[in-house]
């Protein structure tokens, strides 16, 4: 009798054990699926940091602003052309302050993110609405003091004015030239800015009027 108690409770542990490890083994699987089912987060668009003092610099006599997206998907081939490169996938849609005085548009503010050599450079790029630039700032950069020294020249900053999309954008030309050390850097912020003046262009030719009384 003791022996049949004895295996009857081997046997009722074994099953216990059995059982608990299937469904075990059901949770990790149903885990793992969840897991993989969430995509991959976007990274984080550039914000405006300064909006009261861009505005104040850039566009002394406005009054408002509003924000806007504008998508880019459709214009892919079209930018590819115009930026001699593909489009990155933050290039696929636009995030910009549209600056009014009443019921004036008076131009647009443009920030972006480029990669500089010692980390993030922030951009804010202001335009009116040929668009061509009317000046910009750097709101945020990790350079060492020489180089954040030669890229916040007001001189530098303001050749920057003026340019068009169809411009030549090259340092030592149009743009001046800097330090061998802030070079690069100078070349991404360049290239940013050349970028999103044509994102701009290239979105404001593609509007339709539907989508254009949307954002008013």
């Amino acid at each position: 009798m003791r022996q049949w108690l004895l295996f009857v409770s081997v046997l009722f542990a074994a099953s216990l054990g059995y059982f608990g490890w299937r469904n075990s083994e059901g949770s990790s699987n149903e885990i793992f699926s969840q897991a993989r089912a969430v995509p991959p987060e976007a990274a984080p668009l550039c914000p405006w940091r300064n909006p009261e003092s861009d505005l104040k610099q850039f566009f002394p006599e406005a009054d408002r602003h509003t924000l806007e997206t504008r998508i880019l998907s459709g214009v892919r081939t079209e930018l590819a052309e115009k930026l001699g490169r593909q489009p990155t996938g933050d290039e696929n849609a636009l995030r910009l302050g549209r600056v009014y005085r009443g019921s004036q548009c008076l131009g647009t503010v443009l920030t972006r993110r480029v990669k500089g050599e010692f980390g993030a450079i922030e951009l804010v790029l202001a335009t009116d609405d040929g668009p061509t630039v009317r000046g910009l700032r750097l709101q945020r950069l990790r350079e060492p003091a020489t180089v954040d020294n030669a890229l916040e020249d007001t001189n530098w900053l303001n050749s920057f004015v003026g340019k068009r999309p169809g411009d030549p954008w090259k340092l030592g030309v149009d743009v001046p030239e800097v330090t061998n050390e802030a070079k690069q850097s100078a070349e991404a912020i360049v290239q940013g800015a050349r970028a999103l003046l044509i994102l701009l262009s290239t979105s404001s030719e593609a509007q339709t009027p539907a989508l254009a009384r949307g954002h008013h």
